[in-house]
Formats: C-alpha cells, structure tokens, sequence
C-alpha cells in the first residue's frame, strides 16, 4: 500500500490490475477443474445407467427365451431393436443345445449321444458401448419333453485341402425338415428331429463335388437317440485344357490328331468321368471342366471309358490341378493311330460311310461309335475333302464301311501302339451285304 499523502512509485502503477487477473485466471482454472468433473460424474452416471438397462433387457430376453417351446430354441438366431427414452438398444437372441457331458454345442464327431440341454445366449448392445451385456444360461428340457425316437443329425462341408468351408445352405426333407448353413467350422447341427431317412440339398454357389458336379441332393438318416454325421467335400473347380497327337509308320513326325472326349480318373472318385467337347464332335484340343482339384494327382488319357487307359506311355497323364485354376500349360498326350484304307477292287472308295466302333466303352447304354466320311484316298476323315483322322483313344474296335448299298464289317482291331499306325483295308469288292453302316 501507498502511504497517504504519497504519490506511487511508476514501478508500482497497475500492480492491483494484475491481482485482479491472477484471481480471476485461478477462479476460471478452478470452475474448469469442477465443470469437468461434474460432465465426468455425469458421463459415468449415464453409462451406468444404460448398463443397468441393458442388463435388465437382456434378463427380460432370458425370460423370454424360456418360455418358447425346444423346438423353437434349437438353432435360435434373432436381432431385434428395443428403444427407452432416447436410447436404442440392439439385442441378439441365441439357442443351441448342448451335450450334458462337455456342456458344449454338439460338435462335428460321429458318435456322440444326443444333446441334453439348450444354451440360450442374450447379446445386448448400445451406441457408445465398449463391453456389451451377455448373459447365458440352461434349459433343461422337462421329463419326456424330448422325444427318444428323435435325434442328432451333423453336417460337415470341407474343401479339397480338408479345410472347412461356411456359410454352405442345407435343407433337408424326409421324415422331418430342417434348414440351416454351416458355421465358420464348417459344421451344421440339427438336433430334435424325427429318426429316419432324409435327403439333404447344399446350396454351395461355384462349388462342385468331387465328382465335378454341382452340389446334388444327398441321402442320409437320422439315428432315434443318437447323432449320424453326413460329410460334404466342395471345393472350387478346375481346368483341364488336353491337346492330342499321333503319328504313322516309324515316323518321329507328329500329327494333330481330334478327338471327342478325354478321360479324367483320380482313386478318390467314384466313378470317375469323361468330359467331351461341345455337342460330342471331334476337335483338337479339350477343355476338361468343372473337375474337383483333389490334392493328390490324376490320370488323365483320350477316351470315354475306363477301358480307354493305356496303362502306361506317352498316352497317359497326370497332373495335380488347383481350385478355381487352369491347368497351364496345355496337356499334350499321344493316342494310338488307325490307318483305314476303303477300296473297291484296287480303286480306292471316297465318300464311303464310315463307323468305328470301341467294343470295350458302353455310354448311355451302347457301345460308343464314331462316324467318319473317307476322303480322296480313302482315309477316314469328316469329309470327302478332309484331311485324314487317324487317331484314336486305345481301344479294341469293330469297323464298317459302306458305299452304294454294300457294307462290310470287320471286327476286333486292335488300336493300342504308339509307335506306328495300325493299318487296316476294308475291300468292298467282295464279302459285302447290303445296306449301310
């Protein structure tokens, strides 16, 4: 303070200003320091009391549950919205049953008894939550609530690698019906249902069995008081492009050769298949496809039939293919060569109808025949002006050609050498009858 009657120093002037400023900065600190805490008390109190709600929604949920029938619970999945105040609240309802000895949802392993209880499952969330409210519990079905003529069918669904595929659909019928898709195991549970035999359909977009099919329906059953496991293999399908040649005499010079179909076999087929070219005509190369990528190899050769397998040679592949892949680069393989010659005397036939017939390859019920046109030399081929087509898959074969109402057949030729052509004359000179091939 001033003295009275004394000027203040100019060291001296403005120094009440600051005290003012200093108290008021301490007073702003201060009243921010209990704004905060005051938003902090309220933020805490409004997230426990939305927990208090979520807790007691889901407890309602609970009740809810218990009170549907078995039948309803089993493989329960909904979400629904439940709104109080200004506050939404997502709730997700579960039910699964369980097997009383490990008190887990009944799993993918044959053998196991039925399940014995249903865990029902209440999910309850919120905007804003970090920790959502779960609360589970067990039903325990009432004396004879459970039918012991009912039982336990598991599905699986695994790829070519053995590894699990999801969100496969499945519905079944027969003495029962159920739907359902697989879980991120790979695995469908449906439990409770009437003992006997059923067929199931996957719905498996882009996937094939490993027969190269499409998804088809399958047969199984369910077992009274216990659990029956159907297991699916689907994989995405692979390519196969194969390309043939041939050649004549001791020559080393290859020929392209055309052919209809192509034989794919693998031991874990059943059966196995051929795969032809649009509308079954000859061409020089096939594209062998949808073919299941197993991850062990298979054989591959020219042909329809089993019968068709050389066995051994340049006439015979195998290749390890890829999911969703196609197989690079073309697969050239070598096929037996018949030279086929029709004459007249010794004026060789052009335009004589020609039928080749594999006696050992049956498809759609009779024997497997190719018809060809003999050219300006009298070689099979697709046309009069053609050029000649001399190979074949290896087989045994029975051979007509006609021309102006005569016809001979000869049969048991036997085309199976890589190294030269099997030459054959067909003289319709003599030996003929009439008709056509």
């Amino acid at each position: 303070m001033t003295p009275a009657g004394r000027k203040p120093l100019h060291g001296e002037e403005g120094f009440a200003l600051i005290e003012v400023l200093v108290s008021a900065l301490v007073l702003a600190i201060v009243a921010a320091g209990v704004m905060a805490l005051l938003q902090a008390t309220t933020r805490s109190a409004a997230s426990e009391r939305r927990q208090a709600t979520a807790y007691a929604i889901g407890q309602e949920d609970q009740a809810r549950l218990r009170s549907m029938r078995l039948s309803a619970l089993n493989r329960l999945e909904q979400t629904r919205t439940v709104s109080i105040r200004s506050d939404e609240y997502t709730v997700k309802s579960q039910g699964v049953f369980v097997n009383n000895t490990s008190g887990q949802p009944s799993t993918c392993s044959a053998g196991e008894t039925s399940a014995d209880y249903v865990r029902i499952t209440t999910t309850v969330t919120w905007r804003g939550s970090i920790q959502p409210v779960v609360i589970q519990s067990i039903v325990s079905p009432s004396t004879g609530s459970l039918d012991p003529n009912h039982g336990t069918l598991v599905i699986t669904t695994k790829n070519a690698a053995a590894e699990p595929i999801s969100g496969v659909g499945l519905s079944g019928s027969g003495t029962g019906i159920f739907n359902g898709t697989t879980d991120s195991t790979g695995c469908a549970n449906f439990t409770d249902l009437p003992a006997g035999n059923y067929e199931v359909i996957p719905t498996a977009t882009g996937l094939v069995d490993k027969h190269g099919e499409s998804a088809a329906k399958q047969k199984t059953s369910v077992i009274a008081g216990g659990t029956n496991t159907l297991p699916l293999e689907l994989d995405y399908p692979a390519a196969l492009p194969v390309k043939f040649k041939y050649r004549v005499a001791s020559s080393s010079e290859f020929k392209v050769a055309k052919t209809d179909s192509v034989f794919v076999f693998n031991a874990l087929m059943n059966p196995a298949k051929p795969y032809w070219t649009p509308t079954k005509a000859r061409q020089e190369e096939i594209v062998a496809t949808p073919i299941f990528p197993f991850t062990s190899p298979d054989s591959v050769y020219a042909g329809a039939c089993e019968a068709n397998n050389p066995g051994s040679g340049a006439g015979l592949g195998s290749v390890t293919l890829s999911p969703n892949k196609t197989y690079s680069p073309t697969l050239e393989l070598q096929v037996p060569a018949l030279e086929l010659t029709v004459k007249n005397g010794s004026s060789v036939v052009s335009g004589a109808k020609i039928t080749i017939t594999d006696e050992n390859c049956i498809v759609s019920g009779s024997n497997l025949k190719r018809e060809y046109t003999s050219e300006a030399n009298g070689h099979q081929s697709n046309a009069t002006n053609g050029s000649p087509e001399y190979g074949l898959p290896y087989g045994t074969y029975k051979i007509c050609a006609s021309a102006s109402n005569r016809k001979k057949t000869v049969e048991g030729v036997a085309v199976q050498s890589y190294s030269s052509a099997k030459t054959q004359t067909i003289d319709l000179s003599s030996g003929t009858s009439s008709g056509t091939c």
